[in-house]
């Protein structure tokens, strides 16, 4: 199968058997003024930098690149190597489809996050080959540095102008590399399946006018105190866009996330507003106006019940993931539901069973497109 790892993928250097000449020192190689043993390889993160891990890795730690854990699963179909996550990718991955079909990835250890922070003697105890860290997190990046850990640094936004597919890709691209074998093979089979459904969505939304889009709204986070919206170069933009919709918040000049008021709400007046799971309100509360101090009773998206939570499937859908190609379908359906009827059922039973070799339950679907409040909590 070709191979694609062109642009934002790790380069893996061979490495060089010398002769060992009849004593016991290591085999070793080099890239530049690197050693590397010949049970060593050298990949560059997402922030240029050479980064030697072992040739077989099968301990892993996620730090606060948050969806991470998923694209592991996906490019290695297993997670019995993550033994460390960050409590709030835990939480997310215990309320998933993931926990369902590789309870491994629950036996992670959560105990190296303190207060929010790194904390580098408790990771020690976890004993990781490889840590996975948001390449804008210089303060831990530093101190796994200082600490002799490897680690791989992974852009998040700055992939493609905050594009979650792009950025989903590039991950696995990586961990591909990382972990070789059918890990190629299984990267390869994903990208080309998201790319054709982009692209069979982009066919009939060719001739789709922006007056015949509706005015979309994510509502991020959200609270009886904050409401807080997604604007440009956040994840949003580019689900709602790219399925036929219109960001309002990001057509308003909006950048990233945003708290607004009421009157803010009032004044965009959205046709459709979707939830992400990075909070527990559901479309319920906004139907039923259960938000002390907030009435959404006069917006359009709620009196036409046009108010979506999100899905969760083996990672929340909203940030990059490995669900990406039914998260574009079941946008889709609702951003234009003249011209996409994806039976997001079938659509998800057949996903899973190809992409996951997992058999998905009607309940389980439920789950999935109706995720609780749980899964949110931090």
């Amino acid at each position: 199968m070709k191979k694609k790892y062109g642009f934002l993928a790790a380069v893996t250097l061979a490495a060089g058997l010398l002769a060992a000449c009849g004593n016991e020192e290591s085999k070793t190689t080099s890239s530049s003024d690197k050693q590397t043993t010949a049970e060593e390889k050298m990949i560059q993160d997402q922030l240029g930098r050479d980064v030697t891990i072992p040739g077989d890795v099968d301990r892993v730690v996620v730090g606060g690149i948050l969806p991470y854990f998923s694209t592991w699963f996906v490019a290695t179909n297993s997670t019995k190597e993550i033994v460390g996550m960050h409590p709030n990718s835990y939480n997310a991955a215990s309320n998933s489809m993931l926990a369902k079909m590789s309870p491994d990835v629950l036996k992670a250890s959560t105990d190296f996050i303190q207060n929010g922070e790194l904390n580098v003697e408790e990771l020690m105890n976890v004993d990781p080959q490889v840590y996975f860290e948001i390449a804008n997190d210089t303060k831990s990046i530093e101190k796994l540095d200082e600490a002799g850990i490897s680690t791989v640094a992974l852009q998040t936004v700055e992939v493609a102008d905050a594009n979650p597919v792009e950025t989903f890709n590039s991950w696995l691209k990586v961990t591909a590399e990382i972990k070789g074998g059918d890990a190629l093979d299984r990267a390869d089979k994903y990208v080309d399946n998201v790319t054709n459904v982009q692209k069979e969505i982009d066919t009939k939304l060719k001739n789709v006018e922006k007056e015949d889009k509706p005015r979309v709204l994510v509502l991020h986070q959200h609270s009886d105190k904050s409401i807080v919206v997604a604007g440009q170069n956040l994840w949003g933009e580019y689900w709602v866009n790219q399925t036929g919709g219109y960001d309002i918040v990001s057509g308003d000049g909006v950048q990233g996330q945003k708290e607004v008021n009421m009157e803010q709400i009032y004044k965009w007046n959205p046709d459709i507003i979707y939830i992400t799971n990075f909070t527990e309100t559901q479309p319920e509360d906004l139907f039923n106006n259960k938000i002390s101090g907030q009435d959404w009773s006069d917006v359009k998206a709620v009196q036409d019940k046009k108010v979506y939570k999100i899905p969760l499937g083996i990672y929340r859908w909203f940030p990059p993931s490995g669900d990406a190609p039914l998260m574009l379908k079941w946008m889709a359906n609702h951003n234009q539901p003249e011209l996409f009827d994806y039976d997001m059922n079938d659509e998800i039973k057949t996903y899973y069973k190809d992409f996951y070799n997992f058999d998905v339950t009607d309940d389980e679907e439920e789950t999935i497109l109706h995720p609780s409040s749980e899964a949110a909590k931090q």
